[in-house]
């Protein structure tokens, strides 16, 4: 029987974003540090958008209504300004690479460690993998110790989740290629190998470090040149030479540049975060402000909103194809900045009353026991909008709370808290000569709203260094 190949070709329909989402969902996403730089770059390139001298919120009443950021565009739209701009949501499914790229996020690159291993990875896995494979990436994520280790065995995660092994496999491997490099490794050879190959990914291979790792990790652990040499066929010289290597570009805490939003203190004013949203605390109740990005408002310059006007009325004979056009474009995009702008102070300050409404007993005591169990697809389902939108207006933002303490915004979503505050109190009050069993723990923990597994007590037990029923009833006879 003859097997021919036969080519054909096929057209593909391939789904455009629009450029305002874009530009939407990139002015959602920004920090307030990252935000003023945009305001200053478009600013720079648009010269129908101007800074304006900073004035209070308008109240429709200015002196002069049409350099008022908010009067002219009223001037131009009957509908208030809020009302014109909807909801600007995203699939998950389209390509949201195209907005930003994880490798240039480098903003907090000289401050120190003001970004959060969590938010950093949250921030990739969003990015990288299809919706799918989220709970099992987040579930994973969570999982990662401060030393950038993962410190739960796959096996009990699928469990947990009720996943299939292999595809829990496929996601750790999906995070392990996560920067920094290392990331989510199960121990200290994993660890090295997965830079190794982020080395090569690269085009700076090390085939003799790979090969000692993979094969000879014992070997190199001990240092045992001889040994490693004439198993590579290679010079002690050449072994000692690749292991001083191993010591010096490899990293075996991939993590330590990085802290747990709750341990944020700022080491001097010059690294002070600036909060993306104050909460603060009134006689009628609580407050929520987002602070202006800089010391300006922006609007339409005048001579450029002019002439727009002109154009769209049809008066512009003095006026050729290609000015005409220049205007045109220059103050739609302006406009659209300042909608986007003010969209995204709405969706920050919508959701941060959200979280209020669910947080107030961490706000009233600022005790992270009360802290609710929350997601961001929760969030999303209240406020019936797309958890893209809040995992953007969240991500990499701070959040001065009504004691003035600034914590990220993951803090609300990281329900583990909670749990670790309950579980630390639940061993304090114990009887010291009969110690809670986990599975006692579980069952208490179970009375005060927590419905977790055994494995989880002992997975955050562990994590905060509480030693089992066992030793504590040991050290106790001691």
């Amino acid at each position: 029987m003859l097997l021919r190949q036969v080519q054909r070709q096929k057209q593909t329909l391939v789904q455009r974003i629009d450029p305002k989402l874009i530009m939407a969902n990139s002015i959602l996403q920004q920090n307030s540090f990252e935000l003023v730089q945009r305001i200053e770059m478009e600013l720079e390139e648009n010269p129908a958008l101007e800074a304006l001298e900073d004035q209070s919120i308008c109240n429709g009443n200015c002196i002069d209504p049409m350099s008022c950021p908010y009067c002219s565009l009223r001037l131009q739209n009957p509908e208030p300004v809020s009302s014109m701009v909807e909801m600007i949501d995203m699939e998950p499914d389209m390509a949201v690479d195209s907005l930003f790229d994880a490798e240039d996020i480098d903003i907090f690159g000289s401050i120190e460690a003001e970004i959060t291993l969590h938010d950093h990875l949250l921030n990739q896995l969003h990015t990288s993998l299809p919706p799918a494979d989220l709970e099992i990436g987040e579930y994973l994520i969570s999982s990662i110790n401060d030393n950038g280790w993962l410190d739960t065995g796959i096996d009990c995660i699928a469990q947990e989740l009720g996943a299939n092994l292999a595809d829990v496999e496929r996601v750790l491997r999906g995070v392990q290629s996560f920067d920094p490099p290392g990331i989510g490794a199960r121990d200290l050879q994993e660890c090295l190998l997965i830079q190794l190959q982020f080395l090569r990914d690269e085009g700076r291979p090390n085939e003799i470090a790979e090969k000692m790792i993979a094969g000879l990790f014992h070997d190199v652990v001990k240092r045992c040149y001889g040994r490693m040499a004439r198993s590579l066929g290679i010079t002690s010289d050449q072994a000692r030479k690749t292991v001083e290597f191993i010591r010096k570009q490899l990293n075996p805490y991939p993590a330590a540049q990085y802290r747990q939003p709750w341990d944020y203190k700022p080491t001097n004013a010059k690294v002070a975060v600036r909060p993306d949203v104050i909460i603060r605390r009134t006689e009628l109740g609580y407050e929520v402000e987002v602070p202006a990005t800089g010391p300006m408002s922006l609007g339409i310059n005048p001579t450029y909103r002019e002439a727009y006007i002109t154009i769209k009325d049809g008066k512009n004979g003095h006026m050729g194809p290609d000015e005409q056009k220049h205007i045109t474009e220059f103050v739609e995009r302006a406009e659209l900045f300042i909608r986007n702008i003010n969209q995204r102070r709405k969706t920050m300050r919508q959701i941060t009353r959200c979280i209020i409404d669910l947080q107030q007993g961490f706000l009233e005591t600022g005790s992270k026991s009360y802290i609710r169990p929350l997601t961001r697809t929760s969030l999303a389902r209240m406020l019936d909008i797309h958890e893209s939108t809040v995992s953007r207006a969240t991500i990499r933002k701070f959040v001065q709370l009504p004691n003035q303490d600034v914590v990220p915004f993951e803090i609300f979503f990281n329900s583990s808290l909670a749990v670790k505050a309950a579980i630390e109190g639940i061993i304090a009050n114990e009887d010291p000569h009969r110690p809670h069993s986990d599975r006692e723990i579980m069952e208490i923990l179970s009375e005060q709203g927590f419905d977790i597994a055994r494995r989880t007590v002992v997975k955050y037990r562990d994590s905060q260094k509480l030693l089992s029923s066992n030793k504590r009833n040991s050290r106790q006879k001691l």
